[in-house]
């Protein structure tokens, strides 16, 4: 009989599900787009609705067993890979509210506080800086700004585990997204109580944190009659999509980095050892004695989708799909290099590494009569690959080698801003999985937990179709010295970006 896994990626935006083989191969991937909505209800605020989340992931399986006549007694195990979202649940696990997203910068004021009240050495135990992306932040925001919500919670959950939990019943807090809760020691894999204590938090609200490479429990009964699995089907405790892109794509030693260029950006590369640096996000990795040093941005894609939206959606070719994409190409490779003077600040939801400044804004700087939306188009493109050469130069300056770099997600399929990026860093990027490695990272999870494999460190899937982009040193040149101005602009900003932030960030 025919087996497979079933892997699910939740990204900021959509939900990709397919089913794979025992060689952890693709060979199902669910017909249908399962998207879902972001809310953004005040300047700085980006929620969604988790029953959005459950109601795709229903109608994916539904969709994926119809359509490829796939028996349920086929598939062997469950993982969930997804994007941070906090969700509060009560006893019977209803959400009592949206998610707060991970990009949310509405807990600006409780990071001060923390800041002020936590020791140094209880966060050197995190392993992580203050900021508006930390759980601890978003739930003291909830406990101060909306306590009947905080008092109801019977569980704080992230979007893995909150699936998990509608799958099996069970409770869990994956440790990929725990490293970055403030609340957890990275070292250790525990929590911290005297955090808890500080922050007069009840640690009864948080599920027990566990290893994503370990069993969660079986479908039920209920979620089988949801869902058309089969009950009894093995879940596993799931884990980020970022670190699921790294496994995948082989970045479990040092040396390895990826580029993740979805609707918002990462640089990641792997480390043995628990020393790290606050100036980016350190967090556990999905296989053991591995942790991740990650580069985190709050743009990419979303930056593009917004641009399209404003310069694109009154084109005849807007509906058309690839049509307009190329069209837009086009208007990119008419600009040259720099975009006839323009420079592009891609902080429209403040910025993570290396800035950490939910002031920040996004900025078209030296706009004339001349310029074109592709003069625009491709300054964005631009303003985002130096926002990865930033954090790429901070990771050098502490000692970490890269040579080269592979991407992966929806914009990598962009021959132009591959090689835009490839140029602006001085390195090659290799294009492999593309938009698939977070999916077939959730897969290899699933397949470890019923042994299909035996060793993640060990287990290597072929790149059988990579695209190599190398970098033009003339073009390298050039943007060294954007990429300055660029550094520039942004610190002349900066403290009028704090000064506007009255007039338009909530509280």
């Amino acid at each position: 009989m025919t087996s497979y896994v079933l892997a699910a990626d939740f990204g900021t935006s959509s939900l990709k599900l397919a089913l794979f083989n025992e060689n952890c191969e693709l060979i199902y991937l669910a017909p249908g787009r399962y998207a879902y909505e972001t809310y953004s209800k005040k300047p700085g605020w980006f929620e969604q609705n988790p029953l959005d989340w459950w109601y795709c992931f229903k109608k994916a399986i539904k969709d994926i067993l119809k359509k490829y006549k796939v028996k349920r007694s086929e598939i062997k195990c469950i993982n969930i890979g997804a994007h941070m979202g906090l969700i509060c649940i009560d006893e019977n696990g209803n959400p009592l509210r949206d998610a707060i997203l991970f990009f949310d910068q509405r807990s600006i004021k409780q990071c001060n506080k923390i800041k002020n009240i936590i020791d140094k050495s209880l966060l050197h135990l995190c392993g992580n800086r203050v900021s508006t992306i930390q759980t601890l932040t978003q739930i003291m925001w909830i406990k101060e700004n909306e306590p009947k919500i905080y008092h109801k919670t019977f569980k704080f959950m992230i979007t893995p585990g909150y699936i998990a939990y509608l799958l099996t019943g069970k409770l869990s807090y994956d440790w990929t997204h725990a490293s970055l809760s403030l609340l957890f020691n990275i070292h250790k894999g525990t929590y911290i109580d005297d955090i808890f204590e500080i922050m007069q938090l009840s640690k009864d609200k948080f599920p027990e944190p566990m290893p994503s490479f370990k069993l969660l429990g079986e479908v039920t009964e209920k979620a089988a009659n949801e869902t058309g699995l089969k009950a009894g089907t093995p879940v596993m405790v799931g884990a980020s999509d970022t670190p699921l892109a790294a496994l995948a794509e082989g970045v479990i030693e040092k040396g390895k980095a990826l580029i993740t260029a979805g609707s918002v950006s990462s640089i990641v590369t792997c480390t043995d050892e628990t020393k790290f640096s606050t100036i980016f996000l350190n967090r556990c990795h999905v296989v053991p004695g591995r942790w991740l040093i990650q580069g985190a941005m709050n743009a990419h894609s979303n930056i593009f989708n917004w641009l399209l939206q404003e310069f694109y959606s009154f084109s005849k070719n807007f509906n058309k799909g690839k049509n307009i994409f190329k069209i837009i190409e086009r208007d990119i490779k008419r600009s040259p290099i720099g975009a006839n003077g323009l420079l592009f600040l891609p902080y429209f939801a403040g910025e993570r590494s290396p800035l950490w400044d939910p002031y920040a804004k996004g900025v078209i700087f030296g706009l004339t009569f001349y310029h074109k939306r592709g003069d625009i188009m491709r300054a964005a493109y631009e303003g985002v690959s130096f926002a990865i050469r930033h954090n790429i130069e901070m990771m050098e300056s502490m000692g970490i080698k890269i040579k080269e770099l592979k991407i992966t997600g929806g914009g990598a399929k962009s021959t132009v801003w591959n090689q835009i990026k490839s140029d602006v860093l001085g390195k090659s990027i290799i294009v492999a999985k593309a938009e698939k490695a977070s999916l077939i990272g959730s897969a290899m999870l699933a397949c470890y937990g019923i042994g299909w494999i035996k060793d993640l460190l060990k287990f290597k899937i072929k790149d059988k179709h990579k695209i190599v982009y190398k970098p033009r040193k003339r073009y390298t040149r050039k943007y060294k010295k954007l990429y300055e101005i660029y550094k520039n602009l942004y610190l002349n900003l900066r403290e009028l970006f704090k000064d506007l932030s009255i007039f338009n960030v909530s509280s």
